[in-house]
């Protein structure tokens, strides 16, 4: 790791990377706040955490076109810039009239931020030696657990002290030392291709992936396994989701915290996500996958249904903290699972299936949750929240035994349809 650290161009990508994310997750835990401080409306609230999960959506299997022929390193830059000025939007927000151009921020800001992540993903090759790629990807993955724990109290600080304009702006003053930084990088990747190269591209991406959606989807059901597993993995998704519009206004109105408690309660979750990778790390090779999926899903619902009935923010942050060992385990053994019963052949769009699937599950959840909170309230939604997470873990318990012992993935030929 130190002979990664010692490559000049690497450090500024790292450096970039890591104030432009804690920026971003400062971001992030204040438009949800102001929103729902404006409106009191869990629905309103619901429409933030829509403008996070629509880009990826829309965006998420096509922008790789881009980043394939344009140079990231101006990708990078420019993403930086653009995410620069789209912060200083928020500086015209006066009223709870103006919520549409906070939507506009926040939808603009993904948008942008999604090119820039798989722009930096695909530009680590191109500053590293292969044989230093697993440091330089673990100093990256570190990037985003710092950002985590620094982010959200910076933010929550902020707009309980100065406002939502003063978060604006310190994420606008990160994108641009980060755009700087980036600019220092004396590495480039592509030169610019023509409109009509583009186009061509995008357009055949576009296709492609509903395509291969549609052919993953129907690769699931040759092995039940990957089949209990697709649905397990979707219902969990659907529950877990449905906590994004409505935890911000939990912890206001239940909990009755203020926002820098608001961000110390998610450093102190990111801090639990830490210890859990270390400990199911440590531990989870001595225990079967399958039990790792479904007793820790089901202990995830639990932890939830037992956290949001409380009222003292101490007690949830306890159970916060502890909820992640479950959690972590449960998302280790699905994917343990799945890549070992997928064949390779299959993967790719087996798991493009999984993830376009949970995306657009999560944006229907986000809705529901937004929606009948406002007819039921916000502890009784979560606490559904909870039991349909349950209910996954109970359907992992009793489905994927009877399902690894059904056989082999079916490797056949499923013609033109399945067929890259």
């Amino acid at each position: 790791m130190l002979v990664v650290l010692r490559q000049r161009n690497f450090v500024l990508l790292w450096l970039g990377g890591l104030i432009s994310l804690t920026g971003d997750r400062a971001m992030r835990i204040a438009l949800p706040i102001y929103v729902y401080q404006q409106t009191g409306s869990t629905l309103a609230t619901a429409g933030m955490a829509a403008t996070y999960y629509l880009p990826a959506v829309m965006l998420g299997s096509v922008v790789g076109v881009f980043v394939d022929l344009w140079d990231r390193r101006q990708i990078m830059i420019v993403t930086n810039l653009v995410q620069a000025a789209v912060m200083l939007l928020v500086l015209l927000v006066r009223s709870d009239g103006w919520l549409w151009l906070v939507y506009a921020v926040s939808l603009l800001d993904t948008s942008a931020s999604i090119f820039f992540q798989t722009a930096e993903n695909a530009f680590v090759p191109n500053l590293v030696d292969e044989e230093h790629l697993i440091p330089a990807n673990s100093l990256g993955a570190m990037n985003n657990s710092l950002a985590r724990l620094a982010g959200p109290p910076i933010g929550g600080l902020l707009i309980g002290l100065f406002g939502l304009a003063s978060v604006a702006l310190f994420n606008a003053a990160s994108f641009l030392i980060a755009a700087v930084l980036f600019w220092l990088i004396s590495a480039q990747t592509k030169a610019a291709p023509t409109a009509s190269d583009v186009t061509e591209e995008a357009v055949g991406a576009w296709v492609r992936v509903w395509r291969e959606w549609l052919e993953g989807l129907a690769l699931v059901p040759r092995d039940r396994l990957i089949a209990v597993l697709f649905v397990v993995m979707s219902v969990t998704s659907f529950g877990g989701a449905m906590i994004d519009p409505l935890f911000y206004p939990f912890a206001l109105s239940v909990l009755q915290a203020d926002p820098a408690s608001i961000g110390w309660l998610l450093t102190t979750y990111a801090i639990g996500g830490l210890f859990a990778g270390v400990v199911v790390g440590w531990i989870g090779s001595n225990l079967r996958p399958w039990h790792l999926t479904s007793f820790g899903t089901v202990l995830t619902g639990l932890f939830m249904v037992t956290m949001y009935n409380q009222t003292s923010l101490p007690v949830v942050m306890v159970l916060g903290f502890l909820m992640f060992m479950p959690v972590v385990g449960a998302g280790v053994g699905s994917q343990t699972m799945l890549q070992a019963r997928v064949p390779d052949r299959y993967r790719g769009r087996v798991y493009g299936a999984l993830s376009t699937t949970m995306a657009i599950l999560s944006l229907a959840s986000v809705t529901f949750s937004g929606a009948f909170s406002e007819l039921f309230g916000i502890v009784p939604m979560l606490t559904v929240a909870g039991f349909i997470t349950v209910l996954a873990g109970l359907l992992a318990l009793v489905l994927i035994p009877k399902a690894e012992r059904h056989g082999e993935y079916v490797q056949v030929d499923l013609g033109a349809h399945a067929r890259v």
